[in-house]
């Protein structure tokens, strides 16, 4: 288990577990009111959604989920470089998308014309860029903060 932050807004700790799995997503916990939720990110966009939440008894009001994803949306150069020391995958091996002349990437749901499908994918996260190399022996970067 691994510390990433404690979420200001909420007191719930943000950490993320060693035997974790994909996608890639970050452990809210809050002691006092015992719950725990799982917050998912991605490499190619700064979307930050709540996965699940458990105990249901304990489900916490929307305002408070609402401050703990800003809370992680504010932190999440802190999560993808987590999550990458932690389990050295950013979850997109043999997944496809659409590169873009402008060079932002768009994860496909399935294979279609124009399509690359990732070989390798890399999170450098000193310059917080995404290195993939494709099957077709094509690369690209993509800097995920601007």
């Amino acid at each position: 288990m691994s510390r990433v932050f404690s979420s200001p807004s909420t007191g719930a700790a943000i950490y993320v577990f060693s035997d974790d799995h994909c996608p890639p997503h970050v452990h809210a916990r809050h002691r006092g009111e015992e719950w725990i939720a799982r917050l998912g990110f991605s490499y190619l966009d700064h979307v930050v959604k709540l996965l699940s939440i458990a105990p249901v008894k304990n489900v916490p009001l929307q305002r408070v989920i609402n401050s703990l994803l800003s809370d992680i949306q504010d932190q999440l150069p802190a999560c993808r470089e987590r999550w990458w020391m932690t389990r050295d995958t950013v979850c997109l091996v043999n997944q496809w998308v659409r590169v873009s002349a402008a060079g932002t990437v768009e994860l496909l749901a399935e294979r279609k014309p124009g399509a690359k499908q990732i070989l390798e994918a890399r999170y450098v996260h000193s310059t917080e860029q995404l290195r993939m190399s494709f099957h077709d022996g094509t690369t690209a970067q993509v800097r995920l903060r601007s």
